[in-house]
């Protein structure tokens, strides 16, 4: 008679320390993970947005450039003659042309457009630059009384809206623009703008078409 020993077998498994261990190691790749995902989604955030900015930058100048190098030489400009808010040279005024920012058919039947600057709600005080177009009445009771067809905004939370004026008499720059004291229009607009955000400052320089005629007659024959 042969008696075999018995087979022992040592239980194999997880203690509850290397469980909780393992947990903790997942825990934190995951947030790891989670981390980086919400970094590249919040920089492409920011990247389209930037994008869009510039976008909107960009179709802004244009569309001025391409309205004040084809606005007719007999055009009423008038700009500063009201009170500006801080960080603006307030409204700029203009009669006798072509409606720039149209966006239906009506509006190119405005008489005038005006670029105002107004102040946005909110704790930020940001400005905003919209365009107005304007709509003399028939039975208007003054020359410059004028209804406001429709205004939109084409620039949003802004920190400074400012513009200059060069007159082609005076040769220099002026910050406002009487029509009374200066009919001739001025021969370029200068637009210094920033945004609250953007720690950069956006400067352009538009030519205002312009009818030089009785400069150039009066100007020294060599």
């Amino acid at each position: 008679m042969s008696i075999h020993p018995t087979a022992r077998f040592k239980a194999s498994g997880f203690t509850l320390l290397e469980v909780l261990l393992s947990l903790c190691l997942v825990g934190l790749v995951l947030s790891g993970v989670f981390g980086v995902a919400d970094g590249a989604m919040q920089l492409g955030k920011s990247m389209g947005q930037a994008r869009v900015a510039e976008t909107r930058i960009s179709n802004f100048v244009m569309q001025w450039r391409d309205y004040f190098e084809n606005v007719p030489p007999g055009i009423t400009l008038a700009a500063g003659a009201e009170k500006a808010a801080r960080g603006s040279s307030g409204n700029l005024f203009i009669l006798g042309s072509q409606m720039p920012f149209v966006w239906n058919r009506s509006l190119k039947m405005a008489d005038a457009v005006e670029f105002g600057i107004v102040r946005a709600p909110g704790p930020q005080k940001s400005l905003n630059l919209v365009v107005r177009h304007l709509k003399r009445p028939l039975k208007a009771r003054r020359e410059d009384e004028f209804e406001t067809l429709a205004e939109l905004p084409i620039l949003e939370n802004l920190k400074q809206m400012q513009w200059q004026f060069f007159s082609p008499e005076d040769k220099k720059w002026f910050i406002d623009w009487d029509p009374k004291k200066r009919p001739t229009p001025p021969l370029f607009i200068k637009l210094r703008f920033a945004f609250l955000n953007d720690p950069r400052e956006h400067e352009y320089t538009f030519w205002v078409a312009n009818d030089l005629r009785g400069q150039i007659a009066a100007a020294p024959q060599k």
